[in-house]
Formats: structure tokens, C-alpha cells, sequence
């Protein structure tokens, strides 16, 4: 069941007395009336109905019209949980990479975070010296900062903003921070 059911059928159970699967007005005054809580149950019942019945063109509101009410505040809610989550991700993003705090994250500031990843390290093999290893590693960790920053900086200035940062978390929502500390 889902939780659109589950309150539907919440509805239904408080207010349906003949169990006909509409709410009349007679119902829902009667039970807005029944309520110690509520003060003006007439503007409630109003309210209530002003609320669901879509259509307007009978003194009952359906099933159909609290389940569309209901999905549509179950959508609303959930695209606001997902736009806070993004909005989320993106200050995470730029609390680690904007070393400077100056609002964008520069190339600069984010191969430096990528030079710190482990995953760039690159492994004695024996026959590489330290410094072989240490130019590898830098050209990877470039060479990855590049590709990121061609797919997310649209205006090429080598600055990520919080709007591309965003968009590009919101078509890819997969990412993850990248480069740990």
C-alpha cells in the first residue's frame, strides 16, 4: 500500500460514514462539527471541499479527486526533498573543492584536492623512480580534473559555479564528491 492509499484511506475511514466512497458535505460537516478542535466547522467543511472537489459540480468529492490531491502534494513533496538533497550536494561539493570561499571552484583549487586522493598514487612497479611516479600522478590527476571540468564548467573560464555544479549534479545524480581528504 502505498502512502497515497494509506491516507486516502485515512479519509475515507474519518469522513464516509455510508461507505459509498465519496465524501458528501453532509459527512464532512458533520464530522468537522463532531471535531472540539475545530472552531468554525461550516469554513472548514468549505475549505475541505474548495480543497478537493476538482470538478466543483456536486456537493461530493470522489475518490478520485482526494487520490489526485493527494499524488500531487506526494509529487510536490518529493521534488522539493530531491531539489533540498541536490542543493545539499552542491554545498557539500564546494565546501570541499572552494579552498577559498570565494563562491566557485577553480581548476586550480580542485587538482590540488585531486592531487591529495590516494587513487592517484601511483604503485612502485621497481623501475619507475620517485619522481616518475610523482609526474604520473599529477598527469592523471589532471587529466581527470580536465575531463570533469569539460563536462561541467559550460562557459570554459575554468571556474565551476554553484548554478553548473547544480545542473550537472541534477542530470547526473549518481556523482559522488569525487577525491577524498
Amino acid at each position: 500500500m502505498t502512502s497515497v492509499d494509506a491516507q486516502l484511506d485515512k479519509i475515507l475511514l474519518a469522513f464516509d460514514k455510508d461507505g459509498d466512497g465519496q465524501l458528501s458535505w453532509i459527512e464532512v460537516f458533520s464530522r468537522m462539527r463532531a471535531n472540539p478542535n475545530i472552531k468554525d466547522p461550516l469554513a472548514s467543511t468549505k475549505s475541505m471541499f474548495d480543497h478537493y472537489n476538482r470538478d466543483a459540480d456536486t456537493g461530493h468529492i470522489s475518490i478520485k479527486e482526494i487520490r489526485d490531491v493527494l499524488q500531487s502534494k506526494k509529487l510536490k513533496k518529493d521534488m522539493l526533498r530531491t531539489e533540498m538533497s541536490l542543493k545539499a550536494k552542491v554545498r557539500d561539493f564546494n565546501k570541499k573543492y572552494d579552498t577559498d570561499n570565494n563562491g566557485v571552484v577553480t581548476f586550480d583549487e580542485m587538482y590540488q584536492m585531486y592531487l591529495k586522493d590516494p587513487d592517484f598514487e601511483q604503485e612502485d612497479d621497481g623501475e619507475s623512480t620517485k619522481e616518475e611516479r610523482e609526474l604520473a600522478k599529477r598527469n592523471a590527476a589532471k587529466s581527470s580534473c580536465r575531463y570533469f571540468f569539460c563536462a561541467v564548467d559550460k562557459d570554459k573560464n575554468d571556474k565551476l559555479t554553484f548554478q553548473e555544479i547544480k545542473e550537472y549534479l541534477k542530470k547526473h545524480p549518481e556523482f559522488d564528491l569525487g577525491p577524498s581528504q
